[in-house]
């Protein structure tokens, strides 16, 4: 009874009483081991645990197992034999007068056993046959093993990753092509009334030179592709740069479109008399952006405009064209004619620059005030 009472119980509890009965290192031992030195120290100690309530199942209402083991007198047991089941008596004689050797049986060796020596006995056979098991190959245990598929937690958990590898790795690709520093650069310098003004007077710069330089010479054909047909690539023909058919041209749109105007809103820049009381170098300009659009108008109005009937209406004499002296001071009719057909828009595509230019400069001194 004592050693199932101590198997029954958990090791916590067993672990109490070992700390009662004094027992040192029990927090490093196996349950079985416990068991062992439990019973151990409770035999020995009969006299000093008996009376303890913690222990009093232990012992029993027969005492402890050894004193039960004196008291008690020899136990008959039976053996089995080839023939027939014998009892034998006290002595060792059979029932029919013959006597059996002195030598103890197996049974009765193993019931003399004390419970401890018992489970001993057990786990060195247990031992025995988990040693005396071959081991299935590793190869083997791993083709027994069933493949189940994943949860779709885990699939989620590992796309998550993924995608999160994928993103810091294109995120330091896209760091080091410092893409977004020459992006906000850009924003920033082309977010003035400057930069709108020049994309203006570039835009009406090319499209005279491509226009004006048009005997070009063939250089190849572009092969064609799906939905694009051959083309002749030609490059433009630079001899017409030392003639006065080119320069006369560029000269006048020059004069007309951007220095002129220029030295005229720097005469007279109104920026600078503005915010008297606090002034800062954030709302005033070298070159004012009204002023230079202003003149810009009138001085296109002067060389490149043709009057019309509708003029002439307006100043009562309809049905009628009014005289127009030819060219524009010392540059001639063709030179003005080249500038006015040759350009974006033409005569209107410049009034309509001047308009933008206006606009744009009247919005960027409301934001400054």
């Amino acid at each position: 009874m004592s050693h199932s009472w101590l198997q029954r119980k958990r090791k916590g509890e067993l672990l109490e009483l070992a700390q009662k009965a004094s027992i040192p290192d029990a927090d490093t031992l196996l349950k079985d081991d416990l068991v062992a030195a439990l019973e151990e120290t409770l035999e020995a100690n009969e006299t000093t645990f008996a009376k303890q309530r913690a222990f009093s199942e232990f012992y029993g209402r027969g005492g402890s197992p050894i004193k039960r083991e004196r008291s008690s007198p020899d136990a008959v047991v039976l053996t089995k034999t080839r023939s027939r089941r014998q009892t034998l008596n006290r002595n060792g004689d059979s029932p029919d007068g013959t006597s059996t050797p002195d030598r103890p049986s197996v049974v009765s060796r193993a019931l003399a056993k004390t419970p401890r020596e018992v489970s001993q006995v057990t786990r060195r056979v247990s031992e025995r046959v988990t040693e005396a098991t071959p081991r299935a190959p590793q190869a083997d245990l791993r083709a027994t093993e069933v493949n189940l598929p994943a949860s779709p937690a885990q699939l989620a958990d590992f796309a998550d990753e993924s995608f999160q590898v994928v993103k810091e790795r294109a995120t330091e690709i896209w760091d080091k092509t410092r893409i977004d520093e020459a992006k906000e650069w850009l924003r920033e310098t082309a977010s003035s009334v400057s930069a709108i003004q020049t994309l203006i007077l570039i835009l009406e710069a090319a499209t005279l030179q491509y226009n004006t330089l048009t005997d070009t010479h063939y250089l190849f054909d572009s092969p064609a592709t799906t939905g694009f047909n051959a083309r002749e690539v030609r490059f433009p023909n630079l001899t017409k740069l030392a003639g006065s058919g080119w320069w006369g041209p560029a000269t006048l749109w020059s004069l007309t479109n951007w220095a002129l105007p220029l030295i005229f809103s720097y005469f007279f820049n109104l920026t600078l008399r503005t915010n008297t009381r606090h002034k800062s170098s954030k709302t005033q300009y070298t070159i004012d952006p009204f002023t230079f659009n202003i003149a810009k108008a009138i001085l296109a109005y002067s060389a490149y405009y043709v009057y019309t009937t509708a003029d002439a209406s307006l100043l009562g004499q309809p049905n009628t064209v009014l005289a127009q002296t030819p060219g524009w001071g010392p540059f001639s009719e063709s030179s003005v004619a080249t500038v006015r057909d040759n350009i974006l828009g033409g005569y209107y595509g410049i009034q309509i620059g001047s308009l933008v230019g206006v606009l744009v400069s009247l919005y960027d001194a409301a934001l400054k005030k």
